[in-house]
């Protein structure tokens, strides 16, 4: 787990708006506001508390806060969407070369 508190340095998105992948788009807040999270899926009524997991599971492993996290499911499995959250996140605070 890391412990220090990191952020991400611009917008970035990762996944296709296909049947059966996710759509993870990251983009940076203000200092303070946390992590908003705005699941649209086709089977939230059944996964949704599994989705919101994983994908703050997943920000959790990089100690990131202030950002808004929106995902567009198109009933991606579980290893799908948090493949999808870390390439997001990585795309989100790579330093431009």
């Amino acid at each position: 787990m890391v412990t220090e508190t990191r952020k991400i340095l611009r917008e970035a998105e990762a996944g296709l708006q296909e049947k059966g992948d996710v759509v993870i788009q990251l983009k940076p807040e203000s200092v303070g506001s946390g992590i908003q999270l705005d699941i649209d899926s086709k089977v939230m009524a059944l996964f949704g508390d599994q989705i919101r997991a994983s994908v703050l599971e997943e920000i959790a492993v990089y100690g990131l806060t202030d950002l808004s996290v929106s995902v567009t499911d198109g009933g991606a499995l579980d290893y799908a969407i948090r493949a999808r959250v870390q390439t997001a996140i990585e795309r989100a605070i790579r330093e431009e070369q």
